[in-house]
């Protein structure tokens, strides 16, 4: 069985005009994930799912295969898993072999690595029981709790009902986000999975036993503004990944 990499990455941007080929370093975001797929040491072959022409040649530039994704499945609201779960089927019927574990990575960040990816397998190896294993950063600043909403008066108000929520965000449940890191899945429980029904949070291709690698916050964005590709930029020369 294969272990393969697919790289989700659509063109029509909306935040950023063609932002998954945006150069930082001397490679495109896709080019960062891309060589971060090739060096991992447990990926057999590695995919790209788009509808653009420009972003399938340079899928072609680092030798992945090209899936041609729908234009239903390319549309601003389109379900990301949806296209995730199209974009593992091709694979399988490109492959004409059987996959065992997928990796998903989004086109438009530059913060994975080969190893980030091979961790995430690793896990997935050792704990036979789970469908799914995930990047994630601890939120406590973030947390719900300190969530707000701006009422149909203008004025800012709780996100949730609560009374008497504590400042102090120690005593907060802890709680986790996705750092747009890689998503890793046996193939055959993602395609068990219904959508809204199995999965963290709205992750239903993940399966109802997914586990976590939590990360320090700096180990994952993407980019959806100026200041993301900068901050980028910034943790590249820096080479934060070593902190």
């Amino acid at each position: 069985m294969k272990n393969i990499v697919l790289i989700t990455a659509k063109g029509g941007n909306t935040s950023i005009k063609n932002k998954n080929l945006i150069e930082v370093e001397g490679k495109s975001f896709l080019g960062w994930q891309l060589t971060a797929a090739k060096q991992a040491t447990l990926v057999d072959e590695v995919f790209v799912s788009t509808e653009c022409p420009l972003i399938a040649s340079e899928a072609r530039k680092y030798e992945a295969f090209v899936i041609e994704r729908p234009a239903e499945l390319a549309q601003a609201f389109t379900n990301h898993g949806d296209a995730i779960l199209h974009g593992a089927k091709e694979a399988r019927r490109i492959m004409g072999e059987e996959i065992e574990f997928v990796t998903i990575l989004l086109g438009n960040t530059a913060y994975n690595r080969g190893v980030d990816i091979d961790q995430t397998i690793k896990k997935l190896q050792e704990n036979p029981e789970a469908t799914s294993c995930m990047t994630v950063w601890q939120a406590q600043d973030d947390h719900p709790y300190r969530a707000m909403q701006i009422n149909g008066q203008g004025f800012l108000e709780g996100f949730l009902d609560l009374k008497g929520a504590d400042t102090n965000r120690q005593s907060y449940p802890e709680i986790y986000f996705y750092d747009q890191g890689p998503w890793t899945v046996r193939y055959e429980a993602m395609m068990a999975c219904e959508r809204g029904k199995t999965g963290p949070a709205c992750w239903w291709w993940m399966g109802d036993k997914c586990l976590p690698i939590v990360r320090e916050w700096v180990t994952g964005r993407d980019v959806h503004t100026k200041l993301d590709v900068e901050v980028t930029r910034a943790w590249i020369n820096n080479k934060l990944w070593e902190i």
